[in-house]
């Protein structure tokens, strides 16, 4: 087994990690038990301690991926640039949530308390990147779940922090996401790469097909259309999650 081996499509191991396995399970279930202690720990933390820790994680990843970088340029087969920019969703996660920490942008903490939790907990639940390619045992894949179990830590963490969401976050959330689909979607264009999965063709066949119905012409306001669509369903569902923690809270309080 090459521990730090690249592995493709066209070349996959012979033991790839399988989604849903036991494997898959045990890597979710010591996330869960990794988030659980980082939050036990950090919970009486007074305000400037808290965004110290939040500094030390965010910084901890972005460390992490530079080495991720640095893999690719030493182990990927293909062009370089279709694979190291920070145009990944979970690339886009790691870097807002190191400026939203180290700048305390307030936007920006809005921003991944949403879509660190849309793009990482989608992707560990669904990690189709890697499965049925990677040994199961691997760099890539051990870094993945590093990497998506740590985003989805500090996105809960934000929300804890922030204990409400508006839809008024949407001013911001929306345009920051239409911005990036078009970058990655002009990248993709010039380099034949899939950020953020929209590339020419697409990695993920839904997209792939939506390409095909409309065309060229209406392929990026349709992206933009479907992200838009997820970050208000995301933030729906996180918002009243929310409400329903701290109502039970307060009821817990006054009786």
């Amino acid at each position: 087994m090459d521990f730090f081996g690249y592995y493709t499509m066209e070349s996959p191991a012979q033991k790839p990690f399988i989604m849903f396995s036991i494997t898959h399970l045990l890597f979710l279930i010591l996330i869960l038990c990794c988030i659980f202690l980082g939050l036990k720990i950090s919970k009486d933390y007074d305000e400037e301690k808290i965004k110290k820790f939040e500094k030390i994680v965010s910084l901890f990843l972005i460390c992490c991926e530079f080495i991720y970088y640095i893999w690719n340029i030493f182990k990927c087969p293909y062009p370089i640039f279709t694979e190291i920019l920070p145009l990944h969703l979970c690339s886009i996660c790691i870097w807002t949530s190191f400026l939203a920490f180290w700048l305390d942008n307030e936007k920006l903490r809005h921003f991944i308390a949403v879509n660190n939790m849309l793009g990482a907990l989608i992707a560990l639940c669904y990690p189709a990147t890697i499965a049925s390619i990677n040994q199961a045992f691997s760099y890539r894949v051990i870094y993945f779940f590093i990497s998506h179990g740590t985003i989805t830590f500090m996105g809960v963490m934000q929300l804890r922090q922030l204990k409400s969401l508006s839809f008024q976050d949407l001013k911001f959330n929306i345009p920051m996401l239409a911005f990036l689909t078009m970058i990655a979607m002009g990248v993709n264009y010039l380099l034949h790469s899939n950020y953020l999965f929209v590339g020419f063709p697409s990695s993920i066949p839904i997209i792939q097909i939506i390409y095909d119905f409309v065309g060229i012409l209406f392929y990026l306001p349709v992206a933009i259309l479907i992200f838009s669509i997820l970050e208000i369903l995301m933030l729906f569902i996180l918002k009243n999650i929310l409400q329903f923690i701290y109502n039970r809270q307060s009821n817990i309080i006054f009786n």
